[in-house]
C-alpha cells in the first residue's frame, strides 16, 4: 500500500503505550526517510533510533487510519524529526498495542494449519505473515484459520480471520489477518518488547 500522506497532513506518533504525540508531515525523502514536524512535548535525541509506530487518515477515507512501523533517525535543532520508514502502510488500530515488527522481535515459530508461515509484524489485533513459496493455498477473505505461534516464553493457540492478500514486487504472497475471540498475544509480546530493550 501506498504512502499517501501530502504536506501538512496530521500524523501521530505512538512512543509507548501511553504516549501518542501529534505531528505534521513536512515531506518524502530518499531512501525511505520522512520529514516531520517536531512535536508537543519535543521528541529529544535520547529518543534516537527508537522504533515508534506512525499513523494518519488518508484524505478520501478520514474514518480509516493507516499506519506503519519506523525508526527515529535524527533530530534538529530548526524543528525537524527525520524517520525512516520501516514497513508499508497498514489499516491499524492505535489501541492495538503492542505491534512488533520481525527486525526488532525475536525469533518466533508461526504455523496456519500446522504449516509454518513467515510473520512480518504482529500485534495484539493481528498479524501480516508471508506465504511460503511451495504453499500453493490461497484463503480466501474471510475464511477463519486455526493459527499458533510459539514464543521464547510459551505458546498460544488461536483463530484469525483473513483481512486481505496481495503479492509484492518480488512475487512473495502477504496474508493480512485479524484475531478472534479470547487469546493471549499481548503477554507475549509485551514480554518480548522487555527482552529486546
Amino acid at each position: 500500500m501506498a504512502l499517501n500522506i501530502k504536506a501538512e497532513d496530521e500524523i501521530c506518533l505512538r512512543l509507548s503505550e501511553n504516549d501518542v504525540r501529534r505531528s505534521h508531515f513536512i515531506e518524502h525523502l530518499r531512501d525511505n526517510m520522512i520529514a516531520i514536524e517536531q512535536t508537543e512535548p519535543a521528541i529529544d535525541n535520547h529518543r534516537l533510533m527508537s522504533i515508534i509506530f506512525l499513523t494518519y487518515c488518508p484524505e478520501k477515507q478520514k474514518k480509516q487510519r493507516l499506519g506503519f512501523q519506523a525508526r527515529i533517525e535524527n533530530v534538529t535543532p530548526d524543528h525537524l524529526i527525520f524517520i525512516r520508514q520501516l514497513t508499508t502502510p497498514f489499516i491499524c488500530d492505535l489501541r492495538l498495542w503492542p505491534r512488533i515488527h520481525f527486525d526488532v522481535l525475536p525469533k518466533i515459530d508461526a504455523f496456519c494449519h500446522d504449516q509454518e508461515i513467515q510473520v512480518v509484524d504482529v500485534s495484539g489485533g493481528g498479524t501480516h505473515v508471508v506465504l511460503r513459496e511451495n504453499d500453493c493455498a490461497s484463503p480466501q477473505i474471510g475464511t477463519i484459520v486455526p493459527m499458533k505461534f510459539i514464543f521464547k516464553d510459551g505458546k498460544t493457540n488461536l483463530k484469525g480471520e483473513i483481512l486481505r492478500q496481495w503479492t509484492d514486487h518480488t512475487r512473495m504472497r502477504h496474508v493480512a489477518v485479524r484475531f478472534v475471540g479470547q487469546h493471549n498475544i499481548p503477554t507475549f509480546l509485551n514480554s518480548s518488547r522487555q527482552d529486546i530493550r
